[in-house]
């Protein structure tokens, strides 16, 4: 039950007043803001602000920006806030927010009188639970993959999926991000479907278009030291993500004497030199850039340089790179599994997962032929237009207007 009394009261009326949802944007403050959900974060934040300044929400709905730590204030109302530009990723500091927002942010967010909040980032779930919430599901990657993530300890699955159906159970209804993710969340975590809403992800247009600067593609390539075309694969070091495959597919290829390989996405040390290693058995060492991590700034022109965009992933929430590379116009590759079906309709050349002597013929007939790059530039860029943080934001809010009838 919500704890009425810690309402903020109109002296006037004495009625208890308060935001009638609370959106946490405290992710853009910690390292999932270079991740997919500080993407969301953000874009959704975008989208709620567009549809207020139109007049279209018809709910007082409000940010939460802080969550114990620090000091200012607690929440938004326009929806301006961005988040810490100049953090770094930490996984320290990853940790000491989860613990801070198990601790503080539900009994933050009943002191402002929300009638509902929306946690964008499911880690760090408040063990406080009065104020009702929805949860967006990102993913449920460690439950399926868990052999990859967790290795064979005892248990692991077991205590992990136990703690989802807690985090998920606790909430009034979720957001899936995608109809695979939302298949998941019933199948594992046995979550009724009628409490599950799909809403995509949005792709910020303004940002990731193929208008770009003049003398941009050079300018990328002096920042990462690339002489030639290039290929390019965003992404962490995640085994899902399928890199060494990669790397050996564009060995196979026999493409890389004239293309290059970027691998950009922050990497551990045992990471890039796991990749480093695959290169060199390969025999195209010279011809894999492994780029790090790369300023978001950067990013659109990236997309904008390279020859075409390959993400052989077998498992994604979403996949929001695709969407932003081909909104820039690169051509893609990517894998008929989970989500990326969706992700990508039919704007890219997509491959089995996991099959190496596929991937490289789709990588070289993608370097061979300037028509096909073309074609798929083309569908690709109509394709992402149909993904907009302003569509996120309206499913959102026809969302929260659900839960809120469903809590009274």
């Amino acid at each position: 039950m919500r704890d009425k009394g810690i309402r903020p009261v109109d002296p006037k009326d004495g009625r208890a007043h308060g935001p009638d949802v609370l959106v946490d944007l405290t992710p853009l403050d910690t390292p999932s803001r270079f991740r997919g959900i500080g993407r969301y974060a953000a874009g959704l934040a975008r989208g709620i602000a567009e549809l207020a300044a139109a007049g279209g929400l018809g709910l007082r709905v409000e940010a939460l920006v802080r969550n114990g730590l620090g000091s200012g204030p607690l929440t938004d109302p326009a929806f301006r806030y961005s988040g810490n530009p100049n953090l770094r990723p930490s996984q320290w500091q990853y940790a000491k927010y989860n613990i801070v927002r198990r601790l503080t942010m539900g009994t933050l967010a009943a002191s402002t009188g929300a009638r509902l909040m929306h946690l964008t980032d499911p880690k760090g779930t408040p063990w406080d639970c009065r104020v009702p919430r929805i949860i967006t599901c990102h993913d449920l990657i460690p439950l399926i993959l868990h052999k990859q993530y967790m290795g064979a300890f005892p248990g692991a699955r077991f205590v992990r999926r136990l703690r989802d159906v807690v985090r998920y159970r606790s909430a009034v209804r979720l957001i899936a991000i995608s109809e695979a993710t939302r298949r998941d969340v019933i199948e594992l975590l046995g979550i009724h479907p009628a409490r599950i809403d799909v809403v995509g992800h949005g792709v910020d247009h303004e940002r990731f278009c193929s208008r770009g600067a003049a003398g941009e593609s050079a300018q990328v390539k002096a920042a990462l030291a690339v002489r030639d075309p290039f290929l390019l694969s965003v992404g962490g070091g995640d085994p899902r993500k399928r890199l060494e495959l990669l790397i050996r597919a564009f060995a196979q290829s026999g493409r890389a004497r004239d293309v290059q390989l970027v691998i950009a996405g922050a990497l551990t040390s045992h990471q890039r030199r796991g990749l480093a290693a695959e290169a060199e058995a390969a025999g195209v060492c010279s011809r894999v850039v492994l780029a790090g991590f790369v300023d978001e700034g950067l990013m659109p022109a990236l997309y904008r340089s390279c020859l075409g965009y390959v993400f052989p992933s077998v498992y994604e929430g979403f996949g929001l790179t695709v969407l932003e590379a081909m909104g820039c116009g690169a051509p893609a590759i990517t894998t008929l599994t989970t989500s990326l079906c969706e992700v990508a309709g039919n704007a890219s050349l997509t491959v089995p997962a996991d099959d190496q002597e596929a991937l490289s013929a789709a990588i070289g007939k993608l370097i061979d032929d300037s028509n096909l790059r073309q074609e798929l530039s083309a569908r690709g860029r109509a394709w992402a237009a149909h993904f907009t943080w302003r569509r996120c934001a309206l499913q959102t809010v026809a969302c929260y207007r659900r839960a809120l009838q469903e809590t009274g």
